[in-house]
């Protein structure tokens, strides 16, 4: 399993895809959250607390953002089992490392590439943000330890990550099990904005029927943001193997 994982792993952030998909992140926020950003710079800082902080949580609860994460995790590696499966070239490492190897493998490769994708796209914003509003104070008079804020920032790196890999290994699933690896791009993306509308639509109130609110803490606290997206990975990354064992079956 070691070596499956490890050159999945590899294959995948060595690609140009996946230089595009933290891209396509940054880029997304960077230009959806331009005059909430430009808001802190016109004032001098921000009331709502440090302006670094304050830039960084806009940017990871920003709606477009959140909107192109499940397309841009599938970049790195949502496609390749597909392809591999297409190719048969599966065959070779299958046989060297095992059916419950190459299962488990694959399922983590995928999610540890999808949520490198999300988790190194918000240690680019981050950066970008203490770069250029570090220097911007809090407006109120308030306590901000900066213990407090660092804490809060890697919490909120761990649930983006998981974020990532749940939309990845959701890319992955739907590429298998339509043997089209381009639903490892649009299924992904669809399943986003239908939930999103249906719950902003019809169940108002209902916050955790979208995965906006999954993957963004607005309307839940951390732990239940984190716990539900850890689940959802695990039950997905369970429906992946599935689909994959049975195409080998029938291969």
């Amino acid at each position: 399993m070691r070596n499956v994982l490890a050159t999945d792993i590899k294959n995948n952030i060595r690609s140009i895809r996946f230089i595009l998909g933290i891209f396509l992140i940054v880029s997304a926020t960077l230009m959806s959250e331009h005059e909430m950003l430009q808001k802190i710079i016109n004032a001098g800082g921000s009331a709502e607390g440090s302006g670094w902080f304050v830039a960084y949580t806009y940017c990871m609860n920003s709606v477009n953002m959140l909107l192109f994460v499940p397309i841009a995790v599938a970049f790195a590696g949502g496609e390749n089992t597909e392809a591999e499966l297409h190719s048969r070239f599966f065959l070779f490492s299958y046989i060297r490392s095992g059916r419950k190897q190459y299962l488990v493998g694959k399922a983590a490769g995928l999610l540890v590439s999808g949520g490198l994708t999300a988790f190194l796209a918000m240690v680019f914003l981050l950066v970008i943000c203490i770069l250029r509003f570090g220097q911007y104070p809090s407006l109120i008079d308030g306590n901000y330890e900066m213990a407090v804020l660092v804490g809060r920032t890697a919490v909120s790196f761990l649930r983006l990550f998981l974020n990532g890999a749940f939309w990845a290994l959701i890319g992955g699933t739907s590429a298998v099990i339509t043997k089209n690896r381009y639903m490892s791009y649009a299924v992904p993306f669809i399943l986003y904005y239908v939930l999103t509308v249906f719950q902003e639509r019809y169940y108002q109130k209902a916050f955790f029927l979208s995965p906006r609110y999954w993957a963004a803490s607005i309307y839940y606290n951390d732990i239940f943001c984190i716990a539900i997206l850890a689940v959802g990975s695990f039950l997905t990354a369970l429906i992946f193997m599935c689909a994959i064992e049975r195409r080998l079956r029938y291969a």
